[in-house]
This record gives C-alpha cells, sequence and structure tokens, in this order.
C-alpha cells in the first residue's frame, strides 16, 4: 500500500489579556533588645495588618505565610555580658482578585508602622479560560498553515498524524515568565508613610499568552507539474 506524502507544521498563536489577579507581599519588622520583646513587637504588628487587610474580605482571595524569622543581631560594639538585639520578621503573600481596590490596600498596608509592601505581581489564574483560547488558536493555526503548503503544493490535507503541544507559557510584557519568588528575592517594596504623603495608582500590566503546537498531516498526492506550470 503506498504511503502517503506526509506535512509536518508548527501552529503558534499569541493573546494580549488583561491580568486576572495580582499577587503582593507584605513584609512585619520588630526590633527588641529582649527575644520576647521582639515575638510580642512582631505579634502586635502583625495583628495590626490583619484588621486591615480583615477591612478587605471581597478583594482578597488568599493569604499565605511565606516566611518567619527572630535572630539575634550582633554589633561591633557589643561588650562582654551585653545582649544582642534580635530582629523579627513575617511574610505574607496576599493574592488579590479585585484590582481595582488593589492600590487602596497596598497604601492601607503601607499605613502601618515597620511595614513593607512588595509588588504587584500580575498573574492570569490556573484555571484561566484564556489558556484553552489561545490552544485552539494554535491548532486553528497549525490546521491554516498546512492547507496553504499543500494548496501550494496543488494537494490538499487528507488526514492528521500527529498534534504535540510543544510549548504554553505566560509572562508580563517584556519580564520573564513568572514565577514563585522567595520572599528575599521580591523588589519593589513600599516603605511605609504618613497617609498625607502616600498615594498609589496602578496600571495592570497586559499578560502576554503564548502557545505552540507541532502537527503533522497526511496529503493527497501532489501535482508538481501544476506547481512548475505555476
Amino acid at each position: 500500500m503506498a504511503q502517503h506524502p506526509v506535512l509536518a507544521v508548527r501552529g503558534e498563536a499569541v493573546l494580549e489579556v488583561d491580568p486576572e489577579i495580582a499577587r503582593i507581599e507584605v513584609s512585619v519588622a520588630a526590633v527588641g533588645s529582649h527575644q520576647a520583646k521582639t515575638l510580642q513587637l512582631l505579634n502586635e504588628r502583625a495583628t495590626a495588618v490583619d484588621k486591615v487587610l480583615a477591612g478587605f474580605p471581597d478583594v482578597i482571595e488568599k493569604t499565605e505565610t511565606s516566611g518567619f524569622r527572630v535572630s539575634p543581631q550582633l554589633t561591633r560594639r557589643v561588650g562582654r555580658g551585653q545582649a544582642p538585639n534580635y530582629h523579627g520578621a513575617v511574610y505574607h503573600v496576599i493574592t488579590v482578585g479585585d484590582l481595582d481596590r488593589l492600590g487602596e490596600l497596598m497604601a492601607r498596608l503601607a499605613e502601618q508602622d515597620q511595614i513593607e509592601v512588595g509588588g504587584p505581581w500580575w498573574e492570569l489564574r490556573p484555571g484561566s479560560p484564556v489558556y484553552g483560547q489561545i490552544r485552539v488558536m494554535a491548532v486553528k493555526d497549525a490546521v491554516w498553515r498546512a492547507r496553504d503548503y499543500a494548496a501550494a503544493l496543488g494537494s490538499e490535507l487528507s488526514g492528521l498524524l500527529e498534534l504535540a503541544d510543544a510549548r504554553l507559557l505566560s509572562d508580563s510584557r517584556g519580564q520573564p515568565e513568572l514565577t514563585a519568588r522567595s520572599a528575599a528575592g521580591l523588589p519593589h517594596r513600599l516603605r511605609a508613610a504618613a497617609p498625607e504623603e502616600f498615594s498609589i495608582d496602578l496600571v495592570p500590566e497586559k499578560q502576554v499568552v503564548r502557545a505552540t503546537v507541532e502537527a503533522r498531516f497526511t496529503i493527497g498526492e501532489p501535482d508538481l507539474a501544476a506547481v512548475d506550470a505555476g
């Protein structure tokens, strides 16, 4: 049985869409001359942050603790018998679904004592329908390309042999693919400031979503004579 000619193509699609969620980090810090005092201060400031978050129940989707530390910090002039200061910090990662009130939330958090606010990092939800849309677009692109190539050979598609998902990723405009970051590596932190001095206007970054598929089709016997004549 004669084998049909095979045509291999790559289908690609790109979408630029608005983010669906944003992630911010809230760092609560405290310094005390005794470990117990540092923990007490840390707890008081963490409680103040919790009260702010409680005021945005319809804005916040999830709050997670990403880190906690308390450690002694020795100074150069610590003498014999002198206790070091203790530095403590708690890190929270907050997922925000109402992007219209994100700036208000970050401003309220930044007003608190010894608080740093980092972010935002814009994302699509893991189960966003955008991913399904971009996959369908990539498959359609592969079929259109294959038909164009087959037509150029004086033939047409006759069957599908293989379809492979070559790549699917989402990233911010001009930035690498979004990944989880540890508390130590988060940039763009905002220090607390007086309310009358602090304002924040956030413009969400567009999310660029790409999908690539590779497909192999069988085609009818090419009419190379017609191609040469053309």
